[in-house]
């Protein structure tokens, strides 16, 4: 993905027109090729004006700057000790995009720059680019914004001098020594309307995060607790009516977890308890497989499924019950389903979403608190 100089695409299909035209004959192809030039120059020096003018730098948004203490493991599983800060957060324009293919799921999605600082705190070399790409820039809700790579060396690559130019043509040495300080810099794209919330930084089971002013949680986010009517997807591909809502979220005890064999990284997480309750309103019984359907969001920007645990003749941890977790829910009856889920250390939940299997349903999200 990368910046294509526009003059240069529109002047040469404008060339291309004129000779086809040209070619064409016959009354009035002398005229439509004097035309085909006119257009040519005239769109030829608005681009040239549209140049010459200085290009918005974007508006910088207020947000914690504290170096943090964090950890990086390289694509060697090797750990490096680094001291890092986000240093700036800039919205920039829909504009700034102009001549970037995108993706359809990112067309129309403002392009926000973050500038981070990165020094080597350990004693051997650390490429600080790939480092900068733990980090996430958040809404309030919990969604991540789309981090984006542009590629490099096009000769037909306008240099420009607006935000985007600059964040992409940051030139931070390859690797740093120990105590060297570099500044990488990083394109995300968030919804139009949106205000970030958090810049976070993540390295294996541990988080890092800095508060951007302003960001909030927005419409069509519920209250925990209130229900929401939706529709589900039964296991015979039929439409079943529900009334779902989010009980509780809660942090788990010391040991919760202590009958399951869990990896290094699944230990070191915090445990959280995640509880909703289903009504079938449909008219058959239903399976209970709507846990599968549900998403924890946390501050950092990350989205987490359920953890999957084996517990034979056992409803699940202790202080996780799951009422009917086995039988069908006739209609009229309800079924309430706990989840497990892994923050990491220095990370929180920050929203609760239910994503039903219905062709065309829209999810349900909750506050977590």
């Amino acid at each position: 993905m990368q910046r294509v100089s526009r003059r240069i695409s529109t002047i040469a299909g404008a060339g291309v027109l004129a000779l086809l035209l040209a070619g064409c004959g016959g009354a009035g192809a002398g005229e439509s090729v004097e035309k085909a030039k006119t257009a040519e120059k005239t769109e030829a020096a608005e681009k040239t004006e549209a140049a010459e003018k200085p290009a918005s730098p974007g508006t910088p948004l207020t947000l914690d700057t504290a170096p943090r203490q964090v950890n990086y493991t390289d694509r060697d599983d090797k750990v490096h000790k680094l001291t890092l800060n986000p240093a700036q957060l800039t919205r920039g324009s829909v504009n700034d995009l102009d001549g970037v293919r995108l993706d359809d799921d990112m067309r129309g999605m403002v392009p926000h720059y973050l500038t981070v600082s990165i020094t080597n705190a350990g004693t051997d070399a650390v490429e600080p680019s790939m480092a900068v790409r733990n980090f996430r820039v958040a809404l309030a809700d919990g969604t991540a914004g789309k981090a984006v790579s542009f590629f490099s060396g096009n000769p037909l690559a306008s240099p420009g001098t607006g935000p985007l130019e600059t964040c992409i043509g940051t030139t931070a040495p390859k690797t740093l020594t120990a105590g060297q300080e570099a500044t990488e810099c990083r394109v995300v794209l968030l919804p139009e309307d949106a205000k970030p919330a958090t810049v976070s930084y993540s390295d294996e089971s541990v988080t890092r995060t800095w508060k951007v002013e302003g960001g909030d949680v927005g419409g069509g986010v519920l209250a925990a607790g209130k229900p929401a009517k939706v529709t589900w997807k039964d296991t015979d591909d039929k439409d079943v009516p529900l009334t779902v809502a989010l009980k509780s979220v809660r942090k788990a005890g010391a040991g919760a977890l202590s009958d399951y064999k869990l990896n290094a990284r699944q230990k070191a997480a915090t445990v959280y308890f995640v509880t909703l309750a289903y009504r079938n309103n449909g008219k058959s019984k239903l399976y209970p497989g709507m846990d599968e359907a549900v998403f924890l969001r946390t501050e950092s920007g990350q989205t987490l499924r359920k953890l999957t645990l084996i517990a034979i003749g056992s409803n699940g941890p202790k202080g996780c019950p799951s009422s009917q977790p086995y039988g069908m829910v006739q209609p009229g009856k309800s079924v309430q389903q706990c989840g497990v889920y892994l923050v990491d250390k220095g990370d929180k939940p920050v929203t609760v979403t239910f994503s039903s299997t219905a062709e065309g349903a829209e999810p349900v999200t909750w506050k977590a608190s």
